[in-house]
């Protein structure tokens, strides 16, 4: 059972935007889309909801999360959570608690990206990537990236 008060934050893709079943993970490794930071928060942990069942011949694919302590930037970027899905049959979630009690701010962003591309005979794989997180209580006032429009 969820703690009350967890949230999934909103995913926002920017490559495969218009396929139904998420993530391709048998594209080329990239950037597939990212989850802004829109308040002080705690991650309880990252996922995929796999909506294709994972396969290759010679590599399954991997999606990891990366934290970019600044939006839009790849200064600093480091991966926090990894999901190695293997063989993983459509319908299954598939998650990583790893960057549990990570601490994020407004003006970060979590970025989704295809880490290895399933290859080979049969190579497929689809999922739809999501992360939980606890809001924190903060006064806008003791958060730097948060500025009011005048």
């Amino acid at each position: 059972m969820l703690q009350q008060g967890i949230m999934a934050l909103p995913y926002d893709a920017y490559i495969d935007y218009d396929d139904t079943l998420g993530v391709d993970l048998d594209q080329s490794p990239a950037d597939v889309g990212f989850f802004k930071i829109p308040m002080k928060c705690e991650i309880i942990e990252v996922g995929g909801i796999v909506t294709e069942t994972c396969a290759g011949g010679s590599t399954t694919p991997e999606m990891s999360f990366d934290k970019r302590p600044t939006a839009g930037s790849d200064s600093n970027r480091a991966e926090i959570g990894l999901l190695k899905l293997l063989t993983t049959a459509a319908g299954k979630v598939m998650y990583d608690k790893a960057p549990r009690g990570t601490i994020l701010y407004p003006g970060q962003e979590i970025v989704c990206k295809v880490k290895t591309q399933a290859t080979g005979t049969n190579a497929a794989g689809h999922a739809r990537p999501y992360i939980l997180v606890k809001p924190l209580d903060e006064t806008k006032a003791n958060l730097a990236n948060m500025v009011e429009t005048t």
